[in-house]
């Protein structure tokens, strides 16, 4: 099983210390470039000022019932339709709002100074105003033209792309590849020796380009008032955009209402002609009856008859006018041409209530629209279907109303002529001056309700009274609030440390080869005892004891870390391996003996790296005489193989001996267990050179008889993934008392943190 270890913050931190440390010329270049170009960004990118208002959206005002609402809401209810504040945002927000803005103060023309640092955009300073008189092109390019004012009244004006370097006269026609303009005097006056720029674009691009800075929305869920938003580099030409903008959607709003007020106007004047005619009708009859007749009284018997019956055909007289009015409407349906059906009229049928509405507002949308849009826009198109499927509901609507009006007028006059049955023996003249008279009367209700409404129409439109209006006036922020000048110093900053960071860690995890302490920790949870410091290329040898280089106090701290983890009242056998030649396990472990052999500890060291054994040639002896294979196959005492060493009094050594085939199998005799154990009655200390582990497996022979396994791991020279040996080695093979060594350590390298040298223990040691 793996065992793998969580580095703690602590390490975590000093290891992007030492990071800074090492590349700090890195992270210095790095915050220079990323800094210097925050900088550049702020000082030459354009600069956006914040407009801001606000404005209050009010509804208009609705009632469920159009008659009482206009029988009880006055003048006011002119105005009434059955809008959604909230959809008004949207409205609001919209391209089409935003595009008559562009169209009426002419924004896909902006004009820059040339002259001034970063070019920035003027608006009442322009000395000249460009006017484009006839397109040649449906989409337009964005193009630049430069503009000098001369001192003899005319203007160069120039743009490489297209290859005009013309003077002309101002107001003279100038004939450019995408379209015709003219160049008009302001009233600011230009400045002797300053260039001028007008860039032209396509509207729609300059829609675009507003609508990224501009927004407007509701202040909270409670209110109805609009908080506008508006980022525009002029602060000037912002205000008058966003003030614009504002009133051209209070004069959109106030032109839709008075259009539904015209029509509303064009349809009482037809019913007023129409019920006038039946009024003057109905009266010449019945001035004509009685003078035929010579009537001039009604019998008092007749009025109380009469008195019964008029209550059924009050009612049936009323059915009968809201089948008139049905009639007219659906006569106004039945017109090919769509307009607005007043909801003023008193049809008590709650559907075609709503879908009277419904149409409304369709036609009244398609009316807009039409501003923007021809006939043959597919908007305009989607609208003509939806109108035309709305009126096709509301003549359901109507025909089904007027079906229960007719069934209901049958009723009515069954009742009536029931009670005419039992007046019948009152004259028939005597019932036709009632008939007259009830209906002279319901016409001139009718009649002068109708009067009523009109003149309460015309004085809306005559009062043109707003229901939204401007809180807030478009105001200007005193500075440009972008470029954000923290934010970008931050971010620079930001960037400047994490890119070479990223860089310096990202680059590791295409290097195989162990580079820092943390490659080690991140993989294995060994501890790592000991860190050996750097020595010149091809000098490995038994280091000076009497130095105080960085090496040699490396060792002394290994030493030091040994003598804890070890029980110095008792001899200890340690083992050094590797997993692979040339990891610094033989150099470890003469100069590990030496180094102990210095503490006044009898240390003897065994050669066991029976195939190719180094450590003899490092401490000055011959291998092949008298060592390890001699002791075993000749059966030589130890006395015979015991050599004592050069190097210190108290350091002795045992080679490997000849060469063998069978090296291995000279490690699984019980001469191995009874040459440690005796000397282990000899020596504090047996050091054992081993075999690297990750090519053969006598080390895991030896392992067993010793107190201590050390792992040499070797800087930039051992693989990352034969970290995966130490696992193996302790999981695996059960191995409780390995612990590693880092060989060949920079220590001016950041990974290696708590190891470095300062002044009193020499100069490190550069390879």
């Amino acid at each position: 099983m793996e065992t793998r270890s969580v580095k703690d913050s602590s390490n975590a931190i000093s290891n992007i210390l030492g990071q800074i440390k090492s590349y700090w010329y890195l992270f210095v270049i790095s915050l220079v470039i990323f800094l210097g170009l925050g900088y550049a960004y702020i000082t030459f990118s354009t600069k956006q000022f914040l407009v801001s208002s606000t404005m209050l959206i009010q509804l208009h005002p609705t009632s469920p019932d159009a008659n009482k609402e206009y029988a009880n809401a006055g003048v006011s209810t002119a105005l009434s339709l059955a809008e959604n504040v909230k959809n008004e945002g949207d409205v609001l927000r919209s391209r089409s709002l935003m595009k008559e803005v562009v169209q009426m103060l002419h924004l896909n023309i902006s004009y820059y100074n040339k002259s001034a640092l970063g070019s920035p955009e003027i608006y009442e300073e322009a000395p000249f105003a460009v006017n484009i008189l006839k397109n040649r092109t449906d989409s337009l390019r964005e193009r630049e033209y430069t503009f000098s004012v001369n001192g003899d009244n005319t203007v160069t004006i120039k743009n490489e792309d297209e290859g005009i370097n013309r003077k002309v006269q101002f107001d003279q026609k100038v004939e450019l590849p995408q379209y015709d303009i003219s160049i008009a005097k302001t009233a600011a006056k230009p400045a002797a020796g300053k260039e001028y720029s007008a860039m032209i674009k396509s509207e729609d691009q300059t829609i675009n380009s507003l609508l990224a800075g501009y927004d407007a929305q509701f202040t909270d869920k409670t209110t109805t008032n609009v908080e506008f938003t508006f980022y525009y580099p002029n602060s000037k030409k912002g205000e008058v955009i966003l003030h614009t903008l504002m009133n051209q959607y209070l004069k959109d709003n106030n032109a839709n209402k008075k259009r539904i007020i015209d029509s509303t106007i064009n349809f009482i004047n037809a019913r007023i002609a129409v019920v006038s005619n039946e009024l003057s009708d109905i009266e010449k009859t019945y001035q004509d009856f009685r003078s035929k007749n010579n009537i001039t009284d009604i019998d008092e018997q007749a009025k109380v008859l009469v008195g019964n019956s008029s209550t059924y055909t009050d009612r049936y007289d009323q059915q009968r006018v809201q089948l008139s009015i049905v009639n007219s409407l659906k006569a106004k349906l039945n017109n090919p041409n769509s307009t607005v059906i007043p909801s003023s009229l008193s049809i008590q049928n709650a559907s075609f209530a709503t879908s009277l509405a419904r149409y409304n507002d369709l036609v009244n949308e398609r009316e807009r629209s039409k501003l923007t849009y021809t006939e043959s826009n597919p908007v305009i198109q989607n609208l003509n279907e939806q109108i035309k499927l709305a009126k096709s509901n509301l003549i359901q609507n109507v025909d089904s109303y007027k079906s229960e009006l007719e069934m209901s007028t049958a009723g009515a006059g069954s009742q009536k002529n029931f009670v005419s049955n039992d007046i019948k023996d009152i004259p028939g003249k005597q019932r036709e001056i009632v008939g007259f008279k009830r209906q002279q009367e319901l016409k001139q209700q009718l009649y002068v309700y109708l009067l009523q409404k009109r003149e309460e129409t015309e004085m809306a439109k005559a009062a043109d009274m707003p229901y939204s209006r401007i809180v807030d006036d478009a105001k200007s922020s005193n500075s440009p609030v972008k470029p954000i000048k923290p934010l970008i110093f931050v971010m620079s900053f930001f960037l400047g440390f994490v890119i070479p960071l990223s860089y310096i860690n990202t680059k590791g995890l295409f290097i195989n080869k162990i580079q820092e302490e943390s490659d080690i920790e991140s993989q294995t949870d060994v501890t790592i005892i000991g860190k050996i410091g750097r020595v010149p290329k091809n000098d490995e040898k038994l280091i000076d004891i009497t130095s105080r280089s960085p090496v040699t106090e490396s060792f002394r701290t290994l030493r030091t870390k040994i003598r804890n983890l070890l029980d110095v009242n008792r001899s200890n056998v340690i083992m050094v391996t590797s997993s692979k030649m040339g990891e610094g396990k033989t150099y470890l472990t003469g100069n590990l003996g030496l180094m102990l052999a210095m503490s006044g500890k009898r240390v003897v060291l065994v050669e066991l790296d029976l195939r190719k054994p180094n450590l003899s040639k490092l401490i000055g002896l011959d291998y092949a005489e008298n060592g390890y294979t001699n002791y075993v196959m000749d059966d030589l005492p130890i006395s015979k193989v015991l050599k004592q060493t050069t190097l210190h009094r108290n350091c002795f050594a045992i080679s490997a001996g000849p060469i063998v085939a069978n090296g291995s199998e000279l490690l699984l005799t019980d001469k191995l267990e009874e040459l440690i154990t005796d000397l282990r009655t000899r020596f504090d200390y047996v050091v054992i050179d081993s075999s690297p582990v990750g090519l053969v497996s006598d080390a895991l022979e030896i392992q067993k008889y010793t107190d201590m396994t050390i792992f040499v791991c070797r800087h930039n020279y051992t693989d990352k993934n034969q970290i995966e040996i130490i696992n193996e080695i302790k999981s695996k093979d059960k191995v409780d008392n390995l612990y590693v060594v880092i060989n060949d350590v920079d220590f001016s390298k950041s990974g290696y943190y708590g190891y470095g040298y300062g002044v009193g223990y020499g100069e490190l040691v550069k390879s």
